[in-house]
């Protein structure tokens, strides 16, 4: 019974991030709807702008790691194929 109440208070609380930012309507003018649509579609299509330098950097540091994880792999494949040939 209690692994059930963790794991649905877990689900429960990972459920919070997905809605931490909201766009908020800030009156009745024109310009106001116009804001809060743009603001809800910039979220729709995941440009809202929040984290974006953030998750840039971090993708092009992973990417990076990822080139020289290559480049070693490829290191170590000429390695064992140069010490079978040797046998």
């Amino acid at each position: 019974m209690r692994r059930i109440i963790l794991i649905l208070g877990l689900a429960w609380s990972l459920s919070f991030p997905a809605a931490a930012h909201q766009c908020v309507l800030e009156g009745s003018t024109s310009e106001a709807i116009q804001s809060y649509n743009a603001c809800k579609l910039d979220l729709a299509t995941g440009q809202s702008g929040h984290g974006g330098d953030h998750q840039s950097a971090e993708l092009a540091r992973l990417k990076a790691e990822n080139e020289r994880l290559k480049a070693r792999l490829a290191d170590v494949r000429q390695r064992l194929l140069g010490l079978l040939g040797d046998l």
